[in-house]
Formats: C-alpha cells, sequence, structure tokens
C-alpha cells in the first residue's frame, strides 16, 4: 500500500493527529492484507521522518520526485512490512 500524501493542519501539529493517522494506515493495511505501507516525506520534515521511524518505518532512499520548482527538492522512502 502506497501513502501518496500524508498531512497534518498546523493547528493540530504536536497533538498526536499524525501518530493516530499512522497507525490507521498500518491496521487499515493489516487487515486487508496488505504486505507493506510505503510512503515519502520531504527530506527536511524532521518531525514526520522521527514519527514514521517510531512507528517502524525502515528508510530506503532519498530521491528526486520531480517537485524541485516549488522547493521540494528531495524525498525520503519509507517502509513498513506489515
Amino acid at each position: 500500500m502506497v501513502v501518496y500524501t500524508l498531512a497534518v493542519h498546523p493547528d493540530y501539529s504536536g497533538k498526536g493527529v499524525g501518530r493516530q493517522l499512522v497507525d490507521f494506515i498500518v491496521d487499515y493495511g493489516r487487515e486487508n492484507g496488505m504486505k507493506a505501507v510505503r510512503l515519502d516525506v520531504y527530506e527536511k520534515n524532521e518531525p514526520a521522518i522521527r514519527l514514521y521511524q517510531k512507528c517502524g518505518f525502515q528508510y530506503i532512499n532519498t530521491v528526486d520526485l520531480g517537485y524541485g520548482k516549488y522547493g521540494l527538492d528531495r524525498f525520503a522512502l519509507f517502509q513498513k512490512l506489515l
């Protein structure tokens, strides 16, 4: 299963909403027979990267997804086997 965009409104930052979303995604994947959850994150989004690592996601690689004109040059790819 691939998560293309995971975002939390800034008003809810630091309140556990991101963790709840990640937990829901992982549970949903398991319940529906997925073998892994994959996602990407802007390489400078340290809070999100820390969250994914705490949730058991493993770093795979860093790549250019073509969003440089928006100031988003490189993205870290993460995966969690289910």
